[in-house]
């Protein structure tokens, strides 16, 4: 590593399933972008958000300015997510096709010229120790990834084998059809709730009609956004009495990934809060919320809770079915 980047770490689809012993699941903050990378490097895909799918390869996810490699041995690799103008040797490499990269060869990525996030994803994928069955960096709880931090000048990343000869990898390409970027990325998709009854109906319709500024207090954790205020209904007392004075307290209870209240709450959530969250993004378009960057306009759309359950369903067919295709025309 001759250059860590801004904020580099390693991550994969993350550890679902231990909010309750105070553990966030982190993983890819743009789950769809990693997975697009993996699937051209021939890797195990990068399941969506808190789903119960294997965590995937491990790759790279570069924020705002990207890492500078030094290759020790031939390689493969894929970029996707945030356009970070990179060169391979001084001469420039795309984004979404698979790089054969020669041992001795050095990767440059600069400031992200379009999108907040940029990953890499290298062939065999990277070799760290598994925490809780993901290899996946969670920066503040300092576990995972590379000794649970950001990566700096000087760390040696370990790969796992390769799961295929590297020219027949090298040669991959994205199926026709399947979509390297967004539709409407700035149009945030939420369903309302769980406390969107402590809102008044010109609250809701403030929120959902409103430009939202995205603060540059953000990360991983939080993405703070800056808009109007939002109407709330008046406080009953019990609920100054057991959750505060504030008019958006709560009872403590479980934060959801993506709930908003109003920050926009990332894959290193805290597992549990006391303020009302007015919508909760949902899971296909959390990648969105992290490709965005400070000072850029966002809008929220709602929609039911199966409305977002099929938009995710539909996108992780839509990988699975590439990734079969790959793989039945490398078999022919």
């Amino acid at each position: 590593m001759l250059d860590g980047g801004m904020q580099t770490t390693i991550q994969d689809g993350g550890r679902p399933g231990y909010l309750s012993r105070g553990i966030p699941p982190a993983g890819a903050q743009d789950f769809y972008s990693l997975a697009l990378a993996n699937l051209l490097v021939g890797n195990e895909l990068t399941p969506p958000p808190l789903s119960r799918f294997a965590p995937g390869a491990a790759g790279l996810e570069m924020l705002m300015k990207g890492v500078k490699l030094r290759f020790r041995e031939d390689a493969v690799i894929a970029l996707a997510g945030a356009e970070m103008g990179a060169k391979l040797d001084g001469v420039d490499v795309p984004r979404f096709q698979p790089i054969a990269v020669k041992g001795g060869s050095e990767l440059h990525l600069g400031v992200a010229r379009a999108g907040a996030r940029g990953y890499l994803a290298v062939a065999g994928g990277f070799n760290v120790p598994r925490v809780l069955g993901s290899r996946a960096t969670y920066v503040r709880g300092t576990q995972g990834g590379l000794e649970g931090r950001a990566l700096r000048k000087g760390d040696l990343l370990r790969l796992v084998p390769a799961s295929g000869d590297l020219k027949a990898i090298a040669s991959r390409r994205v199926p026709a059809g399947l979509p390297t970027t967004p539709d409407e990325p700035r149009v945030i998709r939420v369903v309302l709730g769980p406390q969107d009854f402590m809102f008044t109906e010109r609250g809701v319709q403030t929120f959902l009609t409103a430009e939202w500024k995205l603060s540059p207090v953000s990360d991983r954790m939080g993405m703070r956004l800056i808009g109007p205020p939002l109407e709330l209904h008046p406080r009953p007392s019990y609920l100054t009495h057991d959750a505060g004075a504030g008019p958006a307290d709560i009872v403590d209870d479980v934060i959801p990934v993506g709930g908003i209240e109003p920050i926009v709450m990332g894959v290193e959530n805290p597992t549990a809060g006391g303020y009302a969250k007015i919508a909760t993004v949902i899971s296909a378009d959390l990648g969105k919320m992290g490709q965005l960057k400070p000072g850029e306009i966002l809008t929220f759309c709602a929609v039911e809770a199966a409305e977002g359950l099929g938009v995710i369903r539909r996108l992780w067919k839509q990988l699975c079915d590439a990734r079969d295709a790959l793989a039945e025309k490398a078999a022919a």
